[in-house]
């Protein structure tokens, strides 16, 4: 029983897991948001971010996003490495993927700057199909379980692919927005050899922000107000987090709301998680905390949370601009 309710969760992780990872950090990593914020912080910029999901069903699903980037001063760009991995613990289920970002900097005004960006890499998918039964390894008249198959797709546990993204990113000081596209040339990830085809659909992401700075009693400190927006659709499937942050000094503290703008069951909740967040700032360390409030039928998963560190440091390179709140 045990080995059938594993294949029933592989069955639907095959569909669901052409769905890209989301973090509700987008703000703390935006390399995974868009390449265009490739060497964009005013210097190198390292950091890695963990999301957990679901811990209250004994069913662990996790996603790990690592960068690094740098700006070079004498041909205007930034360069960059990035990791996403993804784990799921009952079908044993890894995803990763290693990518090399280019964006290219461009000031067109005294305020106002353009990034277009480029981002290639390699995608490995893999499953322990050791764990599952199938249907010829059950010899009824024996009343026995055969421990071999000659089932093909137990040989084909694990597949790579190359994938692409292109992204656009405008700022001046207070303002900002862009838009990325990825997965380009919808790479094949079936994990059968011949006649295989399932494709890793288009991801298209649309986002912006705006910085209000507010008053204070003292010229020294730092007192402003986030507001943030990011859309994003894959397939059928769309989602809209939408918010605000008040930072003053080292500490910020926000939350946004996750909406689903497209019903595709019927009665699907249009509010699915009011997500709480915060940040610290520490010397050139930023350490981030977030956690989602399932507000659906998801309540009694225990929610999501995230925690994310970066550490900022003089660029190896050159020194580049700051896009405005999102870095």
């Amino acid at each position: 029983m045990k080995r059938l309710l594993i294949f029933f969760f592989l069955l639907v992780s095959l569909q669901n897991n052409s769905q890209d990872p989301i973090f509700t950090q987008f703000y703390n990593v935006p390399e995974y948001l868009n390449p265009s914020f490739t060497g964009g912080a005013e210097g190198s910029q390292i950091g890695i971010i963990n999301r957990s999901q679901w811990f209250g069903l004994n069913y662990g699903l996790n996603s790990q996003f690592f960068y690094f980037d740098s700006f070079l001063e004498n041909i205007d760009s930034g360069i960059g490495v990035s990791i996403l991995n993804h784990h799921e613990s009952i079908t044993r289920y890894n995803f990763t993927q290693v990518n090399l970002n280019y964006a290219y900097h461009i000031q067109l005004s005294d305020g106002w700057y353009f990034f277009p960006s480029l981002s290639a890499g390699f995608g490995f998918k893999d499953y322990a199909f050791d764990n599952l039964l199938l249907e010829d390894q059950i010899l009824i008249s024996q009343g026995i379980i055969n421990v071999n198959t000659d089932d093909p797709f137990m040989f084909n546990e694990n597949i790579s692919f190359f994938d692409t993204t292109a992204g656009l990113l405008f700022f001046n000081e207070n303002f900002w927005f862009g838009g990325s596209f990825k997965h380009m040339t919808s790479p094949n990830i079936s994990f059968q050899n011949e006649g295989g085809q399932v494709k890793l659909e288009k991801f298209y992401s649309i986002h912006g922000g705006y910085k209000q700075p507010l008053r204070t009693r003292y010229v020294r400190d730092d007192f402003n107000l986030y507001f943030n927006l990011n859309y994003m659709r894959q397939a059928k499937f769309d989602r809209v987090d939408i918010g605000s942050l008040v930072e003053y000094n080292a500490i910020s503290l926000g939350a946004t709301a996750s909406i689903i703008p497209t019903d595709i069951s019927g009665g699907s909740h249009k509010l699915t998680s009011i997500n709480l967040l915060a940040n610290i700032d520490f010397g050139g360390f930023t350490f981030g905390y977030s956690y989602d409030l399932n507000v659906s039928s998801l309540q009694n998963t225990r929610g999501i949370f995230e925690i994310s560190i970066s550490y900022n440091f003089d660029s190896i390179f050159g020194k580049g601009p700051i896009p405005c709140g999102c870095k």
